[in-house]
């Protein structure tokens, strides 16, 4: 699905404040398998598949771009946009063409992407996937309790317009109607409890910081923290995954899903579609990931250190 891009609005807010795939694994589908099920269309929209090697540092894209084919786009690893806990990628073919910047993270098999082509004459794709190698195992639920908390980093991409520093240089005497965006991301820190012995789970992402363009001013970025999320408390499915409704307050403002992976669910992935959750922004919209170890696991992160399991 293309969607709307989100460019004219933004300064309100500033002012206020080549093809083929190499790899022989499976890709990362959207489509699901029967172990996990389908990720909902919500979530992953124009993203087909993503496979991702963090041996190689190498990331095949099928879809999120202009191709009604099944090619996979090979994007370029791009250390200089890494954010914490998660590794970054772009592809532009030319200086004319949609820029795309992707983020993926993989645990022991367990992983999650998200990509995002900046806006270009009014419009922007992206999507989101997660999964996992093996099926569900539990974590084991003892006499005491089975309640688990997962904490770490969270890394999203929108439909606004962020820095320009991986754009191919635009053409000097071409007119500006043609010059493509890069994707504005938001980092932030993302918490859940689950507990195990009822299959539920609630959280939240926190310290959100969204990095906008200001190039009218400065060709710079302008950081500017926005509305935490909440996570409504659902239900975790047999197979280890699980949908629910993200929300500013009592007011809907998303959906959110994930899996979890590795022995014990040593490992969660997940994902959020966000609209309308930047209050001084129309329309904006974000498509948001994680990848989490288990607080008192062998895969935790250090957010956890704090925490008593």
């Amino acid at each position: 699905m293309t969607r709307l891009f989100s460019g004219i609005a933004v300064l309100a807010l500033v002012a206020a404040c080549g093809d083929g795939n190499p790899f022989t694994a499976p890709p990362t589908d959207t489509g699901g398998d029967p172990t996990t099920g389908p990720i909902p269309a919500v979530l992953a929209s124009d993203l087909d598949s993503f496979t991702y090697d963090p041996t190689t540092g190498t990331l095949v894209v099928t879809g999120v771009s202009l191709d009604e084919d099944a090619l996979g786009s090979v994007y370029r690893r791009t250390p200089g946009l890494d954010v914490p806990g998660y590794v970054a990628f772009t592809a532009q073919d030319d200086a004319l063409d949609q820029h795309a910047t992707a983020y993926v993270q993989d645990i022991n098999g367990t992983r999650a992407g998200i990509m995002v082509t900046g806006g270009q004459f009014g419009t922007y794709n992206g999507g989101a996937a997660y999964g996992r190698e093996g099926g569900y195992s539990p974590h084991v639920v003892t006499g005491e309790s089975g309640l688990v908390t997962y904490e770490g980093d969270y890394v999203g991409l929108t439909n606004l317009p962020g820095d320009e520093t991986d754009l191919l240089p635009f053409p000097d005497g071409r007119n500006e109607a043609l010059r493509p965006g890069q994707a504005a991301k938001v980092t932030g820190k993302i918490f859940f409890n689950v507990d195990f012995s009822d299959n539920t789970l609630k959280g939240s992402i926190y310290e959100r910081q969204l990095d906008l363009a200001d190039s009218q001013l400065t060709g710079g970025a302008t950081t500017v923290a926005v509305a935490n999320i909440d996570f409504v408390p659902t239900t975790i499915d047999g197979n280890g995954t699980f949908q629910g409704d993200a929300r500013i307050g009592q007011d809907d403002k998303g959906t959110y899903g994930g899996i979890f992976g590795g022995t014990e669910s040593e490992v969660m992935a997940g994902a959020v579609f966000l609209e309308d959750h930047l209050l001084e922004i129309e329309n904006a919209e974000e498509y948001g990931v994680w990848v989490l170890g288990k607080c008192g696991g062998p895969q935790a992160g250090a957010p956890c250190t704090d925490v008593d399991d």
